[in-house]
């Protein structure tokens, strides 16, 4: 395999993965509204997904002050020298209001030939959900967005929309809760959730903060429409063609797992319009994984470089994440720290690690039936029986990152602006003429 994924995903990890246990609820625990949400919603996400199976044509073509985290235990953290990191393990035993718009939002998605609707699906329109609009059908039988000028590569039906939340819920019982920056409960805060998928981190988030507005967008309209609290706003948006909100609107922003929708000019780009939608002394924290799985066998090595292949085929390098706490800092955000989780693979890492091999498969089996895996489910099966072994046995895990940072203050803006224009500055020197010699 290429050297570019094996001597990564081969390297150690700092720590020893020995970490005192965890007495956190389940992993599955729900809020009572996003469960509400995901009980309602399925059926109908069922029956649009049935018809566009019976009735869609397959389509191959694929276009493509310092924050520190409050919940994370210090005495477990060791300098990652690479990029500033802390390197941390885990093992567990066990009335709808939208904001004054500044830009144009990009509701209006491209579509083309594969894009499925109701013509394709044989449904009456009324019937099927919001997303299916907005999808089109590809090689693997799975549903995507429509939008070109995005490359995000992962479908967003019902299967993906379960992994997501599964997602979620490990996430949060990785660090500890929803977010890892102080936030006042009692101010009517402004928050913002990109990528926000299914929308279960806005609606716990809405639920925890009642008197803030919480604000989620995604590129693909999986989120729910109705059966949400009064507080929690969705709206359908590629962040590529910028946010639909003014500048200084948000106290804090929130991103998750975007490794394989940007590439790395995209990911700068979107630091910048994150920064532009912040108040000054706001908080973004970002979190994200490489999708590497670390020392794996063989098939599990096989997967790796899968994932990375066709990553790099929509311009897409998902090991740009592991510098994003400079690339924080060079964007201009201050008081910038990151820290780096080992989340293990297996049931060797209790609870956390058998949710998170669940979540290896959903993902694998996307790469090994995708573009360039092009397997039957019969071979993606007997590829996942090997690589489950070959995690438990290596004792494989992934690694997550958390990068929290802020936004300048109107201060320190101004401070920087004006060293900025004074160096530019070129000092002038007066001429002297040479002196007549009296005669």
């Amino acid at each position: 395999m290429g050297n570019s994924v094996s001597s990564l995903s081969n390297r150690k990890s700092s720590s020893s993965l020995e970490v005192p246990d965890f007495k956190k609820p389940s992993l599955f625990q729900r809020s009572k509204h996003s469960f509400q949400f995901r009980k309602r919603s399925k059926s109908s996400l069922s029956l649009a997904e049935s018809s566009l199976r019976n009735n869609s044509q397959p389509n191959s073509r694929h276009n493509g002050n310092q924050v520190v985290p409050n919940n994370l235990d210090s005495r477990h953290a060791s300098i990652d020298s690479s990029d500033g990191h802390s390197d941390f393990s885990l093992q567990s035993s066990g009335s709808d209001r939208s904001p004054p718009h500044s830009r144009k939002n990009s509701q209006p998605l491209n579509s083309d030939s594969s894009t499925t609707n109701s013509n394709v699906s044989g449904m009456p329109s009324a019937a099927l959900p919001e997303w299916a609009h907005h999808s089109r059908r590809c090689g693997d039988g799975r549903t995507r967005h429509t939008v070109e000028s995005a490359p995000y590569m992962l479908p967003n039906d019902l299967t993906e929309s379960d992994r997501l939340d599964a997602q979620h819920y490990l996430v949060r019982f990785v660090f500890k809760g929803n977010y890892n920056v102080q936030l006042d409960h009692d101010a009517k805060l402004k928050i913002l959730d990109v990528a926000t998928g299914t929308g279960v981190w806005a609606l716990e988030m809405s639920h925890e903060f009642p008197k803030a507005e919480v604000y989620g967008v995604d590129i693909s309209p999986i989120f729910p429409a109705e059966i949400k609290p009064s507080n929690c706003h969705f709206q359908l948006c590629n962040i590529l063609d910028g946010l639909p909100f003014p500048d200084n609107y948000f106290d804090f922003v929130y991103q998750r797992l975007l490794v394989y929708a940007l590439s790395p000019a995209q990911r700068k780009q979107v630091y910048a319009e994150l920064q532009r939608v912040l108040k000054p002394e706001g908080f973004l924290q970002l979190v994200e994984s490489d999708g590497i799985v670390y020392n794996p066998g063989p098939e599990m090595e096989k997967i790796n470089q899968l994932s990375l292949d066709t990553s790099l085929r929509h311009g897409v390098d998902p090991r740009e994440v592991q510098t994003m706490k400079s690339g924080l800092k060079h964007s201009g955000y201050t008081n910038v720290n990151s820290f780096n989780i080992a989340l293990p693979v297996g049931s060797w890492g209790g609870k956390a690690g058998a949710l998170s091999m669940q979540n290896m498969h959903g993902l694998a089996t996307i790469w090994l039936k995708g573009e360039l895996g092009r397997m039957d489910q019969d071979a993606c099966d007997a590829i996942l029986v090997k690589a489950d072994k070959e995690c438990e046995a290596n004792q494989s895990y992934y690694k997550v990152w958390l990068v929290v940072g802020m936004k300048p203050s109107t201060e320190q803006r101004q401070a920087k602006d004006a060293r900025k224009n004074s160096s530019s500055i070129v000092p002038t020197t007066t001429v002297r003429s040479p002196s007549t010699p009296a005669l």
